[in-house]
């Protein structure tokens, strides 16, 4: 007998959900051959059989559970649960609803085994609630998110600084690229702005592990895409030596193969810095969490207009407010103020984003 346990795709992976079984209960199944369908905060694997057997589910469909779980086992030619039972248990396990391939196999299976199985796995009876509308299930990538900022909040010394810009001549560009059939949008633009600045100040693009504070070779820019499941962030990969349109074109490919859930492990993997928009919303300004390993998150809140002296008179401008977090046990202040100056001028000068 084989157990299958849910295997961990990432470092960071705890759980996953067992969308669906491929083979069914009993089947014969060949090795290679899909098992079932499992979904991580980050990406959707079909899992595949390591050798020929029969299939006995232990997990059902939809369920989701830690890593390391047994969610199934394949049993041997030679194998049968039903032979090592004697009848009283499988008479018992029939009347309980007991599934016999959950008691294992190697030894002989009694009455008694099968009723402290019943008994140690029966559902408790409820607590009275008050009434609810909904109940969502803390799972998946809901809790993974949860669980990587709750961290984030109490390993990390975070610190946002907050910057007013205008934005008139970055909007003008955008809308001459669109114009030209370019995908670029503002926040597009900031992660160029943030790659060329991040060459510059290379103590924001790095990692912080428990001993020492990695510099990465390569600017490698997490873009954070809003999803009904919750938030992913794809990986725009030596966004640097990428000029703006490069830049747009293969930031809206990313967008839209997370929302078409064709993200593969490697495109969320190993971000040096992230960018987080909130740009098509109500809000201003807010405070990003850093995602670790990372020291740094700029945030990008909605344009506005507001009124400037001009002369002697009172003009219209369009503003932003970006709001950079830092991790201060990887920098200081001062450094991490002259980053966030220096995107705001590119932002202020567009030109120099091409």
């Amino acid at each position: 007998m084989t157990e299958l346990r849910l295997p961990q795709l990432g470092d960071v992976m705890t759980e996953g959900r067992l969308v669906a079984w491929v083979a069914a209960d009993g089947a014969e199944v060949e090795a290679g051959q899909p098992l079932y369908e499992l979904e991580t905060d980050k990406v959707s694997f079909t899992v595949e059989s390591p050798a020929a057997g029969v299939l006995r589910h232990v997990v059902p469909a939809g369920e989701t559970v830690d890593v390391g779980t047994v969610v199934a086992r394949l049993l041997g030619a030679a194998e049968s649960v039903e032979v090592a039972a004697t009848p009283a248990a499988r008479r018992l396990a029939r009347e309980l609803g007991v599934d016999l391939a959950a008691l294992g196999t190697g030894r002989r299976i009694r009455e008694a085994d099968v009723a402290a199985h019943h008994a140690a796995t029966a559902p408790a009876a409820p607590a009275p609630v008050a009434a609810v509308a909904e109940a969502i299930p803390y799972r998946g990538r809901r809790r993974t998110i949860g669980e990587r900022m709750l961290r984030s909040q109490r390993t990390a010394a975070p610190v946002t600084l907050h910057s007013e810009v205008r934005v008139d001549s970055a909007l003008d560009l955008v809308d001459r690229l669109r114009e030209r059939g370019v995908p670029l949008t503002l926040t597009r633009a900031l992660v160029r702005a943030c790659a060329l600045a991040l060459r510059e100040h290379p103590t924001l693009n790095g990692r912080l592990l428990e001993d020492r504070i990695e510099l990465s070779r390569t600017v490698d820019v997490g873009i954070a895409v809003d999803q009904e499941a919750g938030l992913i962030v794809p990986v725009l990969r030596g966004a640097d030596a990428l000029t703006l349109e490069e830049v747009a074109r293969a930031a809206r490919e990313l967008a839209r193969r997370a929302e078409a859930g064709g993200l593969a492990r490697e495109d969320l993997d190993g971000a040096t810095f992230t960018v987080s928009s909130l740009a098509s919303t109500v809000v201003d300004a807010f405070t990003p969490i850093i995602d670790p390993p990372q020291v740094a998150i700029m945030g990008l809140g909605r344009v506005r207009e507001v009124p400037a002296f001009e002369g002697s008179g009172v003009v219209r401008h369009r503003v932003t407010t970006l709001s950079l977090t830092f991790d201060h046990r990887a920098t200081d202040g001062a450094p991490a103020a002259r980053f966030l100056g220096r995107v705001a001028e590119l932002l202020q000068r567009p030109e120099a984003l091409a």
